[in-house]
């Protein structure tokens, strides 16, 4: 027998099959955690978007992003990176820039293990396990001392006050 495509089998199945797309979208998933698995081991910063359009060899469609961020949500919530969003010039050298119009002013996720960029942009981070925490607790230190110490971004940003990732979980837990 011929090797499985994802979604192909959409093509045959009659409309309102919600169980063939539910089971696609789990190897999908996969496919793509794998994918991303197999970039970060290469690079410490990598396009989720990028990463697609590098395996599937085009723009993906909604459906496949949708996978693909689930993927990358499941990879740092098992602590092996840090989903975070980024503007394509904070990512990195060798991270993936979107080529699409507007794509330099508009943030995109990435999955990174790079701490320069963790501690130099903390509050980007969208998701990130207790593993991560004193990378970003140092990086919230950091910018707090780079607010207090400069007076236009203390005008910019009254009363802003970095808040150590374990009182922020335990905050949200409480709520």
């Amino acid at each position: 027998m011929g090797e499985h495509i994802p979604g192909a089998d959409l093509e045959r199945m009659a409309p309102g099959q919600p169980v063939v797309t539910i089971a696609v979208m789990t190897s999908m998933t996969e496919t793509f955690h794998e994918a991303l698995q197999k970039a970060l081991a290469g690079r410490d910063t990598v396009s989720i978007r990028g990463t697609l359009i590098e395996m599937l060899h085009r723009d993906p469609s909604k459906t496949e992003v949708s996978a693909a961020h689930k993927a990358a949500r499941r990879i740092a919530e098992d602590g092996d990176a840090v989903l975070i969003s980024l503007l394509p010039d904070q990512a990195g050298a060798d991270a993936y820039v979107p080529t699409g119009r507007g794509a330099r002013s508009r943030a995109s996720n990435y999955l990174t293990v790079d701490e320069k960029i963790i501690k130099d942009l903390p509050c980007r981070v969208e998701l990130a396990t207790e593993k991560w925490d004193a990378i970003i607790d140092e990086g919230m230190r950091l910018t707090q001392q780079k607010i207090e110490s400069d007076p236009v971004l203390s005008a910019f940003l009254p009363g802003w006050q970095a808040e150590p990732c374990a009182e922020k979980r335990a905050r949200l837990a409480a709520s």
